[in-house]
């Protein structure tokens, strides 16, 4: 080892001496860093300037009318766009949108057609027809340009179907905001009405006996007569009112209960998918329980992250239901809809008593995968608890909100419906007693013949008046009161609500500030591999001088220069992406040591396969490369990958460079720093013991082909 260490100082005495070679290392030591921050600065925030990306918007939406009210979606939505400044929306017309698609001044047009608004809205006629979006886009200009403008169509897919769903929902609920106000002004009038027809069946046999003995009572029956028509102008008025209003609004209901629906399978579909995340949790655990000698920590770490998002979700899930129950229940309270709130409390409680265990195995993850079994144990059973409280939820819901819920909408549309009909057959009612009370103006008593007439319009009408009479039994004063609050509930809520039933609430883990940031990894990787490919391309692997020493120490010797080089290489990356770029660093101390130790692995590995294979060995530096650029999971997630790739990325120096730079950039995990930084020494040293062993074996036979390979005249 003392003869190899003459050779590195001798190397840099050189060095020093020699005004050209210095310079011409001091260049070898800054290139890696310039192909590193080049990169890295090109992508540092390409998301963030989507706004100039010219995307061309056709709006050719003629509109269509809606409850009587002009609706023009298209219209509606380019409103919307011209406010979103993310991406670079054109609004041209259907000929320059095309031509420029062609020519490339837009790198995407979406279409809205003529007929958008009127195909729309044709969900409330009954017989549907689903619009159609057009969407070209030039994949030939940019490839990742065309995934910018699939996230434009996704926009504006996401605005219409919000923006339409509002608005009809606005729209109704502001129509029938009209039609409760006035019943419940006329509900005095409307029980009045109720009262009077049910009191006229009531007594129908009494008035047909008094007609029947009119010669003997016909003084008794005007009397009665008359204090029928003294009832008869409020009956008129308040017929009148509800015949304003416009009561046949069945048709809107029946939209309205077709919404509520949808929301009510959503209730039943939330529970279920969170019954599913509880049984995935469960999965997880007994994962890591069962392997745990085969397991690493990392993903452990990985499986933590997973299930904490998964009871974010659950529990954002869970407060959308209950905030919904909640307004529904303020319209008609129900016990079996407080007792589902309820069940849905308790499960949230149990949901952050699951967060307090996920905490605590966070924190034992520098302990043995054994240590954790009490919190994993502990997790497990409280993912029963869930399992269960989940299910009695849902059977719950099943068996005795879902009913209560239909029967409030049911009764809503029932009622309309016989409101709508108890108008048009009081009508015909009211019109004949009033005609039959004529009589009484024109004289003090009737006569046979008069009676028989009026005995027989009241059969006439018998019927519907008993028909009428039953049905108004059936609906009594808080279905009226129910009806009106459903029909009074504030349009801008429901409208909204209807259309954006929940939120999304995003949380991440390790969070990185910026695009660059993120792909600083990848590309200050590759810089230290080119740095070592630079160094062995440029200086010799050999030693002319030290006759004396064998070909094993001078292997050893000369490696240590390049591996002094590599590591000032590698400083210079470091120390350049924070200072220079402002790199993201959690670590920065972290940050800089991996650059460096990555530099000196990569530098002993090139250096060995150039000094063992000559030529070759530069060629294999550089298929290495290319194949681990490919197969280290640096840009994508390995999983993406052909299986080739997935099989052989443990066995790549990048693999462990990468996840150790991304542990310093956005928060390192000790026990994943150790794995990489002595996955990373093991390369170097075995490297070394290869080297070492095989030099002396393959000296000669490598010198022979280089040596004859430089007669062909085509080496340097």
């Amino acid at each position: 080892m003392k003869n190899s260490i003459k050779i590195f100082k001798t190397d840099m005495k050189n060095l020093i001496k020699n005004p050209i070679a210095l310079i011409i290392v001091i260049g070898l030591c800054f290139i890696p860093s310039l192909y590193a921050w080049v990169n890295i600065k090109a992508c540092w925030n390409p998301y963030e300037n989507t706004s100039t990306v010219p995307i061309a918007i056709v709006n050719n939406d003629k509109g269509t009318t809606l409850d009587g009210k002009k609706l023009n979606v298209g219209d509606d939505v380019i409103s919307e766009l011209k406010k979103n400044k993310d991406i670079g929306w054109k609004f041209v017309d259907s000929k320059k949108g095309n031509m420029g698609v062609l020519d490339g001044s837009y790198y995407a047009m979406i279409e809205i057609p003529s007929d958008f608004s009127k195909d729309l809205t044709s969900v409330t006629s009954g017989k549907p027809i689903k619009p159609t979006i057009i969407y070209k886009v030039n994949t030939k200009s940019n490839p990742v340009a065309g995934k910018i403008t699939e996230v434009a169509e996704e926009t504006l897919v996401n605005e219409i179907n919000s923006n339409f769903i509002a608005t009809v929902n606005k729209t109704l609920f502001s129509s029938l905001n009209t039609y409760g106000k006035d019943i419940e002004d006329s509900k005095d009038k409307i029980l009045e009405l109720k009262k009077a027809v049910i009191g006229l069946d009531e007594h129908m046999d009494i008035i047909n006996f008094i007609l029947d003995s009119v010669n003997n009572n016909s003084e008794n029956l005007a009397t009665y007569l008359k204090s029928i028509q003294s009832t008869l102008p409020q009956v008129t008025g308040g017929l009148d009112a509800v015949s304003n209003n416009n009561m046949n609004t069945s048709k809107n209901i029946e939209n309205i209960k077709d919404n509520l629906n949808s929301s009510f399978n959503g209730i039943k579909s939330t529970l279920n998918q969170i019954n599913n995340e509880n049984n995935q949790t469960k999965d997880i655990v007994n994962s890591i329980s069962h392997n745990s000698g085969n397991i690493s920590k990392a993903d452990v770490a990985s499986a933590i992250s997973q299930i904490n998002n998964q009871i974010n979700s659950t529990k954002n899930q869970i407060d959308s239901i209950i905030k919904y129950l909640e307004e529904f229940n303020e319209v008609k309270s129900n016990k079996n809809i407080n007792k589902l709130i309820n069940e849905l409390n308790i499960i949230k409680d149990e949901l952050s008593k699951q967060q307090e265990n996920i905490g605590n195995l966070k924190n034992q993850l520098n302990g043995s995968i054994e240590s954790m079994k009490d919190t994993l144990n502990s997790i497990n059973s409280t993912a029963s608890n869930l399992s269960s409280n989940v299910n009695n939820a849902i059977n719950s819901y099943d068996s005795k909100v879902r009913p209560a819920l239909n029967n409030t909408a049911d009764s809503l549309v029932n009622a309309a419906k016989n409101a709508a009909t108890l108008v048009d057959s009081s009508k015909g009612l009211v019109q004949a007693l009033n005609d039959m009370l004529g009589y009484v103006s024109k004289g003090s008593s009737l006569t046979a013949e008069m009676s028989k007439d009026l005995d027989s319009k009241l059969n006439q009408f018998k019927d519907t008046i008993h028909i009428l009479s039953t049905e108004l039994k059936k609906v009594s004063d808080n279905d009226l009161n129910s009806i009106i609050s459903i029909l009074q509930s504030k349009p801008q809520l429901m409208g909204n609500y209807i259309s954006n039933p929940f939120n999304l609430k995003s949380e991440p883990i390790y969070p990185i500030e910026n695009y660059g940031s993120g792909m600083a990894p990848i590309y200050t990787t590759l810089s230290l591999w080119v740095g070592g490919l630079v160094l062995t391309s440029l200086l010799t692997t050999e030693v002319d001088k030290f006759k004396e020493l064998s070909i094993k120490e001078k292997y050893i010797g000369k490696m240590i220069t390049f591996v002094f080089l590599a590591m000032i290489q590698g400083f210079i990356v470091g120390l350049g992406d924070k200072f220079v770029l402002g790199v993201q660093t959690e670590n920065l101390g972290l940050f800089i040591f991996t650059t460096v130790l990555s530099s000196a692995a990569f530098a002993i590995i090139l250096y060995t396969l150039v000094s063992l294979f000559g030529n070759i060995g530069k060629a294999i530096g550089i298929v290495l490369m290319v194949i681990q650029i490919a197969g280290s999971g640096g840009t994508y997630p390995i999983q993406v990958d052909p299986l080739i790739f997935r099989i052989m990325q443990p066995f790549f120096p990048f693999t462990y460079t990468l996840s150790n730079l991304r542990e310093a950039i956005a928060g390192p995990l000790l026990s994943t720093v150790m794995f990489n930084v002595s996955i990373l020494i093991v390369f170097g040293v075995v490297t070394i013991l290869i080297g070492y062993l095989l030099k002396e074996k393959l000296n000669k036979s490598v010198r022979k082909f280089e040596k004859e390979f430089k007669e062909s005249g085509l080496s340097e």
